[in-house]
C-alpha cells in the first residue's frame, strides 16, 4: 500500500501482550483453591452403614436396642443380644396425646442402661406417619442416656 508520499507503508509485526490482567486472575484462581482446599476437609463427615454391609467376621453380636414407633406415639423398646432382665427387654411404652411419653421412655432407657452398660446403639424405626420432631426428641433422649451410636432406619 502506497501511502500520499509514495513510499510503501509496513506494519510492524511486533506488538505486546499485557500480561498483568493473566496474572492477576491467576492469583485469584489460586486464592479460591487454597480456600475451598480447607472447606474440603472441614466439612467432610465420616459415616459407615449402620445395618449390614459389614464383613462377616466384623458383624459381631453387639447389644442394640432397636425402638419402632407405633401410631399416636406409642413407641416399643427392643433390646436385642443384651444381658437384661426379661422385663425390660421388649416393652410398649403408650403415647400421650398422640405423642410418645418421653419421661417413661427415658426411664426405661435409664434401666436398661444401667443393666446393660456395653449399650451403645439405638436404631429408631419409625413408620411414614411419624412426625420428624418425635424421631429427633427421641434421639435426645437416648443422647441423654449416653447411647452414642443413633440411627433412623429406613421405612
Amino acid at each position: 500500500m502506497m501511502n500520499p508520499t509514495g513510499t510503501h507503508n509496513k506494519k510492524s509485526l511486533e506488538g505486546e501482550l499485557n500480561l498483568i490482567p493473566f496474572i492477576d486472575l491467576l492469583s485469584v484462581c489460586i486464592c479460591f483453591l487454597l480456600i475451598t482446599a480447607v472447606w474440603i476437609q472441614v466439612g467432610s463427615l465420616s459415616t459407615k452403614q449402620a445395618v449390614g454391609g459389614q464383613a462377616a467376621e466384623d458383624n459381631q453380636k453387639k447389644p442394640t436396642l432397636w425402638v419402632f414407633m407405633q401410631d399416636a406415639g406409642q413407641v416399643i423398646l427392643d433390646a436385642r443380644d443384651a444381658k437384661i432382665p426379661t422385663a425390660l427387654s421388649k416393652v410398649k411404652v403408650q403415647g400421650i396425646d398422640g405423642k410418645p411419653d418421653y419421661a417413661k421412655i427415658s426411664q426405661l432407657v435409664n434401666q436398661i442402661k444401667a443393666s446393660e452398660p456395653g449399650l451403645r446403639t439405638a436404631l429408631i424405626q419409625p413408620i411414614a406417619a411419624t412426625v420428624y420432631e418425635d424421631i429427633v426428641d427421641l434421639m435426645d433422649q437416648f443422647k441423654k442416656a449416653g447411647m452414642i451410636d443413633l440411627g433412623v432406619s429406613p421405612l
